[in-house]
C-alpha cells in the first residue's frame, strides 16, 4: 500500500482513453481488441503514484463492485463515479446508481446536464431552460438521497453549461449542500468564457475538477479547440489550481485528456448565440485573448490518430502517450510548488521577506 505523502494528489480519468477503455471504435469501427478494464485502470493509476481514478460503474456488471472496492482499499486510491446526462436515467435508476457510489467509496459523482458538445444549444428539442428545469427536477429529487449518502453530486461544465448555468442551477435546488460542480477546464473556452475566470466564479463549490488542456486554432466559424497533453495547450493550470485548492472542499482533480473529436466552437454565427441570454461583449474578452495570443494557423494540421482513420494499436498508442505526458506534466509543476512552499517557509524561518 502507498502512502499518501508519496502520491500525486491526482485521479486518473477513464475518459481519457476512450478507445483504449473500449469506449470509443475506431473511424473504421472497430472496438479496442483487448480494452482496458476498470481493475487495469487501477493498475495504472497506482504504478503512476496517483491518488486515485474517475471511472463510470458497469450498468449490467454489478457483481464487479464489491471486488473494485476491495482493489482500491488494497491501494488506498480514492474514486470518482462518472454517470452521464442526469436525464439518460430514469429516478429510480439513478437512485441505485447514487447508492451503488456510496458502497464503492466515493464522495463525488460527476454527472452531466446535457451531451451537447460546443457550446450549441441549437439542436435541442424544448429549449435549454426548459431542459434546465427538467435537470433541476431531478437533481431536488436525488440530493436529499445524495446527502445522506454522504455524496456530492458535482455537475460538470460539458460544453453545454455557463458559469451562470451552474450558478443558477445551484439556486433551483435550493442551494443544497449535496450539490457541486465538477469544473472542466477546458470547457468553458466552448461557451467563449475564460477558464481562470469561470474558476473563480465557481470556486465555492467546486468539488472535482478535469484537468484538460486544449490547443486552439482559428476556424472560420470561430475557432477549433484540439486535444492535447497537459501543458501544451492554452490551460493556465497552476491558476486554476491554486483558487481550486485554497477553497473548503478536499478536491482531488482527474488528470483527462479532451475527447477524440475536434471541438469547433460556432461563435461567429449568430443562431448560435439566439440560445443564449444577452451578454456583454466585455465577457468575451478572456477567450478572445487567449485566442489572439494562443492561436494556431486555421490551416495548420490538427487532427488525432483517431480522426485520421488510424488503426485500433495507433490510436491506443497515441492515447496512452497523452496520459503519460500529462501525468509528467502535473508531477513537474507539483515539485515546483512544492520547491517554492519550502523556500518560502525557509526564508519565514530566518526573517527573510
Amino acid at each position: 500500500m502507498s502512502s499518501d505523502t508519496n502520491l500525486l494528489p491526482m485521479v486518473l480519468t477513464s475518459y481519457s482513453m476512450p478507445h483504449a477503455m473500449g469506449y470509443l471504435p475506431t473511424q473504421a469501427g472497430a472496438p479496442c481488441p483487448e480494452p482496458i478494464t476498470e481493475f487495469a485502470l487501477i493498475g495504472l493509476a497506482a504504478d503512476a503514484g496517483l491518488a486515485g481514478v474517475e471511472m463510470p460503474l458497469s450498468a449490467t456488471d454489478t457483481a464487479s463492485d464489491d471486488a473494485l472496492r476491495a482493489l482500491l482499499e488494497a491501494h488506498n486510491m480514492r474514486v470518482v463515479i462518472d454517470c452521464m446526462s442526469l436525464l439518460s436515467f430514469d429516478a429510480e435508476t439513478f437512485r441505485g446508481y447514487l447508492r451503488r457510489s456510496a458502497a464503492m467509496g466515493a464522495k463525488v459523482v460527476r454527472a452531466m446536464i446535457s451531451g451537447l458538445l460546443c457550446g450549441d444549444r441549437r439542436s435541442l428539442a424544448g429549449g435549454w431552460d426548459a431542459h434546465l428545469d427538467a435537470v433541476a427536477a431531478r437533481l431536488r429529487e436525488a440530493l436529499p438521497i445524495a446527502e445522506d449518502l454522504g455524496l456530492c453530486i458535482a455537475m460538470e461544465n460539458h460544453q453545454d453549461a455557463t458559469t451562470d448555468d451552474l450558478l443558477r442551477l445551484h439556486e433551483m435546488v435550493g442551494y443544497s449542500t449535496a450539490y457541486g460542480i465538477t469544473l472542466d477546464t477546458g470547457n468553458p473556452l466552448a461557451v467563449g468564457e475564460d477558464p481562470v475566470e469561470a474558476a473563480r466564479r465557481m470556486a465555492h463549490l467546486i468539488r472535482h475538477v478535469h484537468c484538460k488542456d486544449y490547443t486552439i486554432h482559428f476556424a472560420p466559424e470561430g475557432y477549433r479547440l484540439v486535444r492535447c497533453a497537459a501543458g501544451d495547450g492554452v490551460i493556465d493550470f497552476p491558476a486554476i489550481l491554486e483558487i481550486v485548492h485554497n477553497t473548503e472542499h478536499a478536491v482531488f482533480p482527474g488528470i483527462e485528456v479532451a475527447a477524440q473529436q475536434t471541438r469547433t466552437i460556432p461563435i461567429l454565427e449568430p443562431s448560435w448565440w439566439e440560445c443564449y441570454p444577452p451578454r456583454p461583449a466585455t465577457d468575451l474578452l478572456g477567450a478572445l485573448q487567449i485566442l489572439w495570443r494562443n492561436g494556431r494557423p486555421q490551416g495548420e494540421p490538427y487532427s488525432s490518430a483517431w480522426e485520421r482513420g488510424k488503426d485500433s494499436s495507433a490510436v491506443r498508442k497515441e492515447e496512452l502517450a497523452l496520459v503519460e505526458r500529462s501525468i509528467a506534466y502535473f508531477k513537474e509543476i507539483s515539485s515546483c510548488h512544492a520547491s517554492m512552499d519550502k523556500e518560502s517557509k525557509e526564508q519565514s524561518q530566518y526573517g527573510i521577506d
